[in-house]
């Protein structure tokens, strides 16, 4: 039976537009990342020490070590408290995911699951290679935890990918801004660099627990994961029109 094709004059339309793929990467990785810090957190409440984040983090010991594979782990565990205090558990955990929750299935339906995998793990992974990079000898066993440098390479990325896509951001997750992907990812990343010249001043150097708030925080982490982002996405762009010459 012979099926007549649609006239060109007639549109065809979606009739369940509001239908997208399952983002099953960002999913698999919101509820693993999620599953593995209640428990860390249960076991911190239990124990009275964090045996999971400090078995899970990265640090310059780590390695020495050759304990590798905390280039990737130290990205699914988080501070089970904030600059002292115990209350602020969720804190952490709770701004990575949000971003990964917002950008995640946009950037892995434009990818594709495996390179947005690629970027987000390459993320990581550079995000730690470059904090190690302007890290202390002084203290080794300091190490890093969070999602942070792989949810900065996807805020470079998705800037990178889609620099004038416009999107409502809201600061302090309160005032709606309206404002484009890369003037997003401009502004996050100068607020990073901002804080890191911040660390600096001696004012800061001299009173570390008035400024934990600052100091605690990885920043040359997310600038790492940020230039990945960038580098990431051009690559493959570049790639992609070197593919398109050819064919």
């Amino acid at each position: 039976m012979s099926v007549d094709p649609v006239p060109p004059s007639i549109p065809q339309i979606d009739p369940y537009p509001w239908k997208r793929p399952v983002a099953w990467v960002t999913w698999t990785i919101l509820v693993s990342t999620v599953a593995v810090f209640l428990f860390q957190y249960y076991t911190y409440r239990v124990r009275g020490v964090d045996a999971v984040g400090d078995t899970l983090a990265f640090s310059t010991q780590a390695w020495a070590d050759h304990r590798y594979w905390t280039l990737i782990t130290y990205a699914w565990v988080h501070a089970v408290a904030m600059f002292g205090d115990s209350s602020l558990f969720w804190l952490h955990i709770a701004a990575n995911m949000i971003f990964l929750f917002c950008l995640g299935p946009a950037l892995e339906e434009f990818l594709g699951p495996w390179r947005y995998l690629g970027l987000y793990l390459g993320g990581a992974i550079a995000a730690a290679l470059f904090w190690m990079l302007f890290t202390s000898d002084s203290d080794p066993d300091q190490g890093i935890i969070g999602a942070s440098g792989a949810i900065f390479a996807l805020i470079a990325g998705a800037g990178t990918a889609a620099p004038r896509e416009r999107v409502v951001v809201y600061l302090f997750y309160i005032l709606p801004l309206k404002m484009t992907l890369r003037m997003m990812a401009l502004v996050i990343c100068g607020v990073e660099l901002a804080q890191i010249a911040m660390e600096w001043l001696p004012v800061v150097a001299n009173n570390p627990e008035r400024f934990a708030w600052l100091t605690q925080i990885g920043h040359t982490a997310h600038i790492g994961g940020a230039i990945f982002g960038f580098l990431y996405i051009t690559a493959l762009r570049f790639l992609s029109r070197r593919s398109t010459v050819r064919n």
